[in-house]
């Protein structure tokens, strides 16, 4: 058995000036604003925030800024199938509402954090279940990181391939 070394270009010290860097984005919705003013009703989906192709989510959750009405809860993850399946409740599963706070750990689907990657654009969704609200503000929020390819060609020598370490 052999080891070959197919590392490409570049090193381990540092960091390479092309590297990329995660970033947070964040979308405040006003859910008495949504519907022409009347708010969301039961199982409603919300389009909360954009995620480009070629994306690796990092995390995502809830900060409940305004209660929502009665009985309110709210999944955070994605609904399109561009990670290979649809999670609604990917990130927060079934955040109750109905009180100002952030989403904890606890409330995360299987007390998991999943990263999920992209291919395709689609969004992070927040789902309106357990009833109708008419008021309540809301931020989503996720961790972002490009994963685009920057140089996708073979930066390997027919030599790195045939030769053993």
């Amino acid at each position: 058995m052999a080891t070959y070394n197919v590392t490409g270009v570049g090193g381990t010290t540092g960091h390479p000036s092309n590297s990329r860097t995660p970033y947070l984005v964040e979308n405040t919705i006003d859910i008495s604003a949504v519907n022409s003013d009347s708010g969301t009703a039961e199982d409603d989906v919300l389009k909360c925030i954009d995620v480009p192709a070629e994306t690796l989510v990092i995390g995502a959750g809830l900060e409940v800024l305004t209660a929502c009405s009665s009985s309110v809860v709210i999944d955070i993850g994605i609904t399109g199938s561009t990670v290979g399946f649809s999670d609604a409740d990917a990130f927060i599963d079934a955040y109750d509402a109905t009180s100002a706070s952030y989403a904890g750990r606890d409330t995360q689907d299987n007390n998991t954090a999943p990263m999920l990657t992209c291919k395709v654009a689609d969004t992070i969704d927040a789902l309106m279940a357990g009833g109708a609200s008419s008021v309540g503000k809301i931020r989503v929020w996720a961790i972002l990181c490009d994963i685009s390819g920057i140089d996708e060609s073979d930066n390997n020598t027919g030599t790195q391939h045939d030769t053993a370490v």
